[in-house]
């Protein structure tokens, strides 16, 4: 038995997932249907620690710092040089 869904999803989401679906010619239903699967999988077999959300939401002074840290980048340790040449 199916059960119908409703959710609210962005405008770039929509015009991605049409643009599949008449790209490969398979309903937005089956899209959807196997990307829970894909999702509910991973959960299950993912630790919670490394399940990165895809979207991060940052305070207004978190945004400021995060583009300090852009602009204004700090030079490297040498651990992480290290680290980067595989020392």
């Amino acid at each position: 038995m199916s059960l119908q869904i409703s959710a609210y999803i962005s405008e770039d989401t929509k015009h991605e997932m049409e643009h599949y679906s008449a790209t490969y010619g398979v309903k937005k239903g089956y899209i959807i249907e196997n990307a829970l699967d894909f999702y509910l999988q991973a959960l299950y077999e993912i630790p919670e620690e490394f399940i990165v959300p895809v979207r991060v939401t940052l305070s207004d002074e978190s945004f400021y710092k995060v583009v300090d840290m852009i602009e204004n980048p700090q030079k490297p340790t040498e651990e992480l040089k290290d680290l980067m040449r595989g020392d």
